[in-house]
């Protein structure tokens, strides 16, 4: 019967492997290498992680999630998607209930409402086709242009297709309608300002050379009589009489008063020179203004109908299997 026994080599070479002596059965001794018997995987630990849950993905910069545990991540996620889903339901009701509001005909108190509803998911879908119908009382009223605007930006990004679709149908024309209107009255009121700031730029102009005028009826006797009184400053006392003396003092005293007219002259100059520099200003004036906030919601209409415009392209098959495609759109405005 073999024997064996277990050697330790503990040389840096070969310190990890063991050997062994066995007999066998001529009874010689041969060395042979022992396999380390490797122990059997603790399962144990695979248990512990092998819930059925899913871990959420996390990102290398998200140090919260880095420093929680598989079942401490699926906590979180489960409560977010809770979370989530009371949002959508509540949204839901706010809309329900301002359905409910509009069809009573309290307006304010919807829109106060969808407004809530949009806080709470800015997402839903079926906010800003009921929104827009309510700020332009069933598109056709263009009161709240801004807010429009701002809402059909959302129901073009979030609306289901069948909404955009339907509303561009009936709104389009509407939006056309009323930029073609107010495009035509900005060009009658841009005629009208352009022929006023003509007129009075005629008449600043006119009161800016007659200021112009006066102060140099004042500036130049102003600078010769300076240069005069200077020049006989410096030989007014070479005059034993003392005439030369008294006409430099008559001089600089005459220059004075010049100097004096010409500063209060200088007043109706810069208030003509101010004139025409605002008259090249359209918020100086009622019409300009006018002209510049019409400008304003034409620009406004257009955004409008960039984003309710909407191209509806339905595929069909006729009788004879053929393929048919109807393209429904609202029209476009040839319109910068």
């Amino acid at each position: 019967m073999a024997e064996e026994r277990l050697i330790d080599d503990n040389t840096d070479r070969d310190k990890d492997k063991k050997y062994r002596f066995r007999i066998n059965e001529d009874g010689e001794e041969e060395l042979e290498i022992a396999e380390d018997e490797q122990p059997q995987e603790d399962e144990t630990d695979e248990a512990l992680y092998d819930t059925g849950m899913e871990v959420p993905e996390f990102t290398s910069d998200d140090e919260e999630a880095a420093t929680m545990t598989p079942e401490q991540l699926f906590l979180a996620r489960k409560k977010e998607e809770e979370e989530q889903e009371e949002s959508v339901k509540k949204a839901a009701e706010l809309i329900a209930k301002a359905r409910a509001l509009a069809d009573e005909g309290q307006t304010e108190y919807a829109l106060i409402t969808l407004d809530s509803a949009q806080k709470e998911r800015p997402d839903s879908a079926d906010i800003y086709p009921l929104k827009l119908s309510l700020l332009t009382d069933g598109y056709k009223n263009f009161g709240h242009l801004e807010e429009c605007v701002s809402v059909a930006e959302k129901l073009a990004k979030y609306s289901s297709e069948a909404d955009r679709a339907q509303i561009s149908a009936v709104f389009g024309p509407q939006i056309l309608t009323e930029q073609e209107r107010v495009e035509e009255e900005n060009k009658r009121l841009r005629a009208e300002n352009e022929q006023k700031k003509e007129e009075r730029r005629q008449r600043f102009s006119g009161q800016r050379r007659r200021a112009v005028r006066n102060l140099l009826f004042a500036a130049v006797p102003f600078i010769g009589l300076l240069i005069a009184a200077c020049v006989l400053s410096g030989t007014m006392y070479s005059d034993e009489s003392g005439t030369l003396f008294v006409v430099t003092i008559v001089l600089f005293a005459l220059a004075g008063v010049a100097l004096i007219a010409s500063v209060l002259l200088c007043r109706p100059l810069a208030r003509a020179v101010r004139r025409i520099r605002l008259n090249k200003s359209d918020s100086s004036t009622a019409l300009g203004r006018e002209c510049t906030a019409g400008e304003e919601r034409a620009t406004l209409l257009r955004r409008l109908y960039s984003y309710v415009y909407y191209v509806n392209t339905i595929t069909s098959v006729d009788a004879k299997g053929e393929v048919e495609t109807d393209i429904t759109e609202a029209p476009v405005s040839d319109k910068d």
